[in-house]
């Protein structure tokens, strides 16, 4: 199988995905607050994110097990076509509580993101596996650009409603791709193992424990600002909340297209000090977001650390990739998407209620600490995951330039 050009397809339905999503994640606390919680925003947008975070985490190891049973390709057109449905009638929601419950539909049916992850990381060699990662990563952030300026488009021609309508093309788009160009050639098993057995192999793996903790601890702090990053902006910026919103998440995305295919260069293929090193930079650059006094230096901010967040993500999901056989890394897959989404709904909880009880800033502290936390776990794991990924991790080694940096550093034997 071409697995280039199965690529270039995922590439081109995640961007999709990925520019519905920021639309709904950018816009979600504004519509609640119009839908009657105005006085509680915080709160019910971390409910919200919380609660389709939850329902994702429930079923994302059941569509992980399928996905090595049937293949990722169905699982990306009933995911492209739950979001479509989900989308469309949020515009027609008139309570905060159908809101809820689209989120919860979308969040357990649908997945597509982590469909497509599992599908490259399943047909990609492992030697083009952080370069196609990578480059997933930059489609994503292009699609991070590309959601605000169309939601501020649909916002502007159709309204905060009708947005959410027209929004609901993008995943149609995504779903036709996977239908119609979109190729897999499925890998037959031996042995079929059953969904509850194959967590159970999975979590108990030692490296996989390391990973997957990092991992929940890590994604509650990128979920802990969600919540309450729109109403700091809307806080900072009380003209035109809407574009400052747009232009700041544009300026993310920007910052992680241009990183995602450098940071590999940079670490040369070290996974695990990619990760350990995003993490402890993102402790920083979170931090500095909280105590930002402007909108402007809130953008400088989420721009720096759009590098940190796409070398972390590159990371975890190479690294879990390279920890186990092609053959059951959709089950894993789907164990790792569980373990994320858990810590998607810890952090929404967590940031909107700092964000009620403290502040809206106060969440961006508590991403710092969360983030933190997570480094301090690879750290003291750094000698096993090195120990155990060395034969998978091909570690390139430094540049001329940098062999000549390292000798003049290097005192000379007596």
């Amino acid at each position: 199988m071409k697995y280039r050009r199965n690529l270039l397809a995922l590439y081109i339905g995640c961007a999709l995905i990925q520019a519905g999503d920021i639309i709904v994640v950018s816009f979600l606390p504004i519509l609640l607050s119009e839908l009657g919680t105005s006085a509680n925003a915080s709160f019910w947008s971390g409910a919200v994110f919380s609660v389709a975070a939850l329902a994702s985490a429930i079923m994302a190891p059941v569509w992980g097990s399928l996905s090595d049973r049937y293949g990722k390709r169905p699982m990306l057109i009933r995911a492209g076509a739950v979001l479509t449905i989900a989308y469309g009638l949020m515009g027609f929601a008139t309570s905060h509580v159908q809101v809820l419950w689209l989120k919860a539909f979308a969040g357990g049916l649908a997945g597509y993101i982590p469909a497509a992850t599992m599908l490259v990381a399943t047909t990609t060699p492992n030697e083009d596996l952080g370069v196609a990662m990578g480059l997933l990563q930059t489609t994503m952030a292009i699609g991070t650009i590309a959601g605000p300026i169309l939601g501020a488009a649909y916002v502007s021609a159709f309204g905060l409603n009708g947005a959410y309508v027209a929004c609901a093309a993008l995943p149609a788009i995504a779903t036709l791709i996977a239908v119609f160009v979109v190729k897999e050639k499925t890998v037959v098993k031996t042995e079929r193992t059953g969904i509850i057995k194959g967590m159970r192999e999975t979590v108990s793996i030692p490296v996989l424990q390391i990973l997957f903790s990092v991992l929940v601890i890590m994604q509650a702090g990128t979920a802990c600002i969600r919540p309450t990053l729109p109403l700091l902006i809307k806080e900072l910026s009380t003209v035109n909340a809407a574009l400052a919103t747009s232009a700041i998440a544009t300026l993310f995305g920007v910052a992680t297209a241009i990183s995602a295919p450098l940071v590999g260069r940079y670490w040369r293929g070290n996974y695990v000090a990619m990760l350990r090193d995003s993490l402890l930079l993102l402790v920083v650059f979170v931090m500095l977001q909280g105590f930002s006094q402007s909108v402007y230096s809130l953008g400088v901010f989420r721009f720096i650390s759009g590098a940190p967040s796409v070398a972390m993500s590159v990371a975890i999901n190479v690294l879990v990739a390279q920890a186990v056989a092609p053959e059951i890394r959709g089950t894993v897959f789907g164990v790792m998407n569980s373990m994320s989404s858990a810590g998607s709904v810890l952090g929404p909880l967590l940031g909107g209620y700092l964000g009620s009880v403290f502040g809206v800033a106060s969440s961006f502290w508590g991403a710092a600490i969360l983030y933190g936390c997570s480094g301090v776990i690879v750290i003291f794991s750094y000698k096993f995951l090195m120990d155990t990924l060395k034969d998978t991790m091909e570690i390139r080694p430094p540049s001329t330039a940098r062999r000549r940096f390292l000798r003049r550093r290097t005192p000379r034997s007596m």
